[in-house]
């Protein structure tokens, strides 16, 4: 009856979503249409068509780019009259009245001379001081005109650039909401998708402009046959800078503990014919991570995103020193990064690129945490005062070999070695004095090869083959020993998963008018292997601590994906139908399925800066093979895991729609959603909270959990004010499930609420101004229960100043509160001053943490607990810095 409902409640909500999507559809305003061509008939590949209220003024009303001889302009509102104006490349301008009081207007044509003498060379847009211009799928930034003295690298100036976002934590970059493939550098990815090595390293001094390409295709024989939406960025150095530059920043000073600061960041560009390279050396001690990878809070560098599945389970995580602040406050670190990123042409119709990286560090923590467990009158605290020591190597290669006109043979090698060893020396509960290490290995090499062969002009086929392997052995050891009860424990628990991939495609490409298509066909399998057991037992009780089992997954799929580009609608709806074979030896389970998965995407154009879309999509998943883990494991010397392994299958229905306007020439960035997830089958956890043991047992149930909400963000420049305001939100529903302490099903809620407001001048004079306001709600209320609420914000303000030329001063105050129905709030001010001193010298003078907060204290809450933390900060230091740019 379960299945039934879900399956009638998912074609329900389906199809009121298809209705709510096209609604639109009907109420469109009134469309002006027409050609343009010059005197021979020949369409303008490319024309501007502005639309004015009078003749004799400067102000636009509505503005739009005409592509292949075709245009049209949805009105916004009721004209009495208006002037279109018409113009192109190597084209007269052309202006024609219409006035509606008289005339009846659905279509426009015109004709336009060639002009005698040349004198634009590309679509240009001016506004803000010509910031940006427009080339047909590519908007080119200047990045003087977003720029300001405190920005060093480019990472700085892309998060000002109206449509591009950087995530903070991470690197990630998105432009227009999507997440953007890789960064080019004068047109040659160099970096591949580990591109923030060259957006956190490379001096900003040294571009010139930022390119922003849509439908992006990293396989040139595909562009026009493949239906891509995705999208790239490319830097373009200064002249002068192309054939070698770089620079070198050595910085030392002392904290307020008489401990020496330093910091070294040293670059190398270097741009010849047929050969590119950049080599970045750095190390400091001040917190700065110039690396991808974040070791202080644990979050996945891009790469490391997109290899996700191919790598195995990681089942004990080392500590996360993350908090609510910037990381740079409390990363104690001693990190040495370096990488050398070059691409070349070794023979004819080849092209190789290769990425080397290698980062060693030592970061440095002391954490308290301390848990109210609400309902139980029981409290539990730990105080950690931990020491990890990262060390990864990296190296990725990247292959490409035109073997004829029509066909490309491409070959990847992705692979790292990562040492992490963490030592903590733990109080627990302020009774239990404990010393543990974690030693984890992970080994990880994947290989690609892909080969590409055009068949025509409207068709291809591409052949793909992936093999992964990864291996990650970890091993836990306490002093005193771990204890499972009042009379055993043990020393040390060693665990080890081991997955390997081999993914075979072949695909074929077409397109027919205003179709594109593509079948694919593939096999996967897949097998991860799992083995934990202990050591140091003063019992016979290993078997019960010890698990070893081999789960193989193999899956024969056939997928599909159509698009239909009806002029300002565009369809693509796709399947995925998979064969599943499953089996778990030593677990005694098996199971064969047939999965089927459709998807559809929508997209309706109301003009050329605002649109309407959509993705609805049903999928089918197994779970991960951690849920397979039987017999407990110890995690850390408070928390075990383990499972009531099971192969059932998670459904899951996603819904999303989305009002997005994108204006450069208003510099407008607006973007609305709603989204709905419903995932039918979960595992859901039963926890036994003890004083000094924490038991999570995960056990899968058919029960419904759904997640629904909204998510805002409006950015504007206002040329009055001289500034750019913009405003960000996003409000989660979440419903689920779980057990606490032997009791029945607990049905919880939780709601998660999040406000931005950020104030930003672009003043022509020497002082600007930058403020950022964010506002967070937690919420969580168990079923008949009170709610356990959090409310938090936290305020940035920076002054930039420039007294003299050569002479910049930035201030920052950032304020905290972690609770506000708490006291404690914290406030830090920084200062930098910097002084150019020529072209090529400049110093900096860095003040951190003026006040000398050495500690801060932040809550989180769950369904069952109130945890409060301290954790250490970067004591007040100085820092002076002296810069070469060559």
């Amino acid at each position: 009856m379960e299945i039934s409902f879900f399956k009638i409640f998912s074609k329900g909500t389906y199809s009121m979503f298809l209705i709510f999507l096209c609604l639109p559809l009907f109420f469109i305003a009134q469309n002006i249409t027409g050609t343009i061509v010059s005197v021979n008939g020949d369409k303008i590949p490319v024309a501007n068509i502005i639309l004015k209220e009078s003749a004799n003024t400067d102000k636009i009303s509505q503005f739009t780019i005409a592509k292949n001889g075709t245009y049209s302009i949805a009105l916004k509102k009721k004209y009495e009259r208006i002037f279109l104006e018409v113009s192109s490349v190597n084209y007269e301008t052309v202006t024609k009245e219409f006035n509606f009081n008289t005339e009846k207007l659905n279509s426009f044509d015109f004709i336009l001379k060639e002009e005698k003498v040349k004198s634009i060379q590309e679509v240009v847009i001016n506004q803000s001081k010509e910031a940006f211009k427009i080339k047909e799928d590519t908007v080119v930034y200047d990045v003087a005109k977003y720029k300001d003295p405190s920005d060093r690298k480019v990472q700085d100036v892309l998060k000002k650039m109206p449509g591009i976002t950087v995530n903070d934590k991470t690197g990630e970059i998105k432009y227009k909401g999507k997440s953007v493939e890789t960064v080019k550098l004068e047109g040659d990815d160099l970096f591949g998708s580990n591109y923030t090595v060259g957006t956190k390293n490379i001096n900003i001094d040294i571009v010139e402009k930022v390119e922003a390409i849509e439908n992006y295709s990293d396989n040139p024989l595909l562009k026009g046959i493949e239906s891509s939406d995705k999208v790239a960025l490319n830097l373009k150095i200064k002249k002068g800078k192309i054939d070698f530059s770089g620079n070198i920043d050595w910085g030392s000073g002392f904290n307020s503990d008489a401990k020496q600061m330093s910091s070294i960041n040293s670059t190398l560009l270097q741009i010849t014919k047929g050969f590119k390279s950049f080599f970045n050396f750095s190390y400091n001690n001040i917190g700065v991570n110039q690396s991808p990878y974040d070791y202080f809070s644990n979050n996945l560098s891009i790469d490391q995103q997109k290899d996700s599945n191919y790598s195995a389970e990681k089942v004990i995580s080392d500590n996360s020193f993350a908090s609510f602040l910037d990381n740079s406050r409390g990363n104690r670190n001693n990190s040495i990064f370096g990488s050398y990123n070059f691409i070349f042409k070794p023979f004819k119709n080849n092209t190789t690129r290769a990425n080397i990286s290698y980062l060693k560090d030592r970061l440095l923590q002391n954490i308290y945490n301390e848990s109210v467990v609400t309902n139980e009158n029981l409290i539990t605290s730990d105080n950690y005062d931990s020491e990890k020591t990262p060390e990864l190597f990296r190296i990725e290669v990247n292959s490409k070999t035109n073997t004829s006109k029509r066909s490309l043979l491409e070959y990847r090698l992705t692979g790292y070695r990562e040492n992490n060893s963490q030592y903590s020396s733990i109080i627990q509960n302020n009774i239990k004095n404990f010393e543990t290490t974690l030693l984890s290995e992970n080994l990880f090499l994947k290989q690609n090869l892909q080969y590409t062969y055009k068949l025509n002009e409207k068709s291809a086929i591409q052949f793909n083959a992936t093999y992964s392997w990864n291996d990650i052995p970890q091993d836990i050891s306490s002093n005193p020993k771990f204890s499972i009860n009042e009379n055993e424990n043990f020393s040390a628990q060693a665990s080890n998963f081991k997955k390997s991939v081999l993914d075979t495609q072949l695909t074929f490409l077409g397109k027919a008018n205003n179709i594109k298509y593509l079948f694919s066909i593939g096999n996967i399998n897949e097998k991860n292997s799992f083995r934990s057991g202990i050591h140091g037992a003063n019992s016979n009780i290993g078997d019960l601590y010890s698990n070893l089992f081999t789960s193989i997954r193999n899956s024969y799929y056939a997928a599909g994906q159509i698009n239909f580009n009806f002029s300002n609608l565009f369809i693509q709806p796709s399947f995925n139908l998979n064969y599943l074979m499953q089996n778990v030896s030593n677990l005694n389970l098996y199971v064969n399925r047939v999965l089927f998965e459709p998807s559809l995407y929508l997209k309706y154009k109301i003009n050329e800066t605002s649109q309407i879309n959509s993705i609805t999509n049903y999928k089918q998943r197994p779970f991960s093979e951690d849920k397979l883990i039987i017999n407990p494991v110890f995690i850390s010397n408070r928390d075990v895991i383990s499972s009531i392994p099971s192969l059932e299958i998670q459904q899951t229905f996603n819904s999303r729609l989305n009002y997005v306007i994108n204006d450069l020439y208003k510099q407008l960035n607006f973007n609305i959603g709603i989204f709905y997830t419903k995932d039918k089958g979960n595992y859901f956890s039963e926890l036994t909270i003890s004083p000094f043991t924490t038991n999570i047992r995960y056990f899968y149930s058919p029960n419904v959990r759904s997640n629904y909400g909204a998510d805002l963000l409006y950015d504007k420049y206002f040329s009055f004010l001289d500034s750019v305001l913009k405003f960000g939100s996003n409000v989660s529903f979440s419903n689920y499930e779980n057990i606490l302490n032997k009791s029945e099903l607990r049905k919880i809620k939780s709601i998660t609420q999040t406000y931005d407001f950020t104030w930003r001048t672009v003043f022509d004079f020497k002082l600007n101004f930058e403020n950022k306001f964010t506002y967070n709600i937690n919420s969580t209320q168990v079923q008949n229960n009170e709610k356990n609420i959090l409310n938090s914000f936290n305020n940035s303000f920076r002054i930039i100043s420039r007294p003299l030329k050569k002479l910049s001063i930035i201030s920052s105050f950032d304020y905290f509160v972690p609770n506000i129905n708490n006291k404690s709030n914290y406030l830090f001010i920084d200062n930098t001053i910097k002084y150019s001193i020529n072209r090529s010298w400049e110093t900096s003078f860095f003040m951190k943490n003026l006040l000398n907060r050495k500690q801060i204290t932040e809550v989180d809450i769950t369904d069952y607990s109130v945890n409060t933390t301290n954790i250490l900060i970067i004591p007040r230091y100085f820092l002076l810095n002296l810069t070469y740019n060559f």
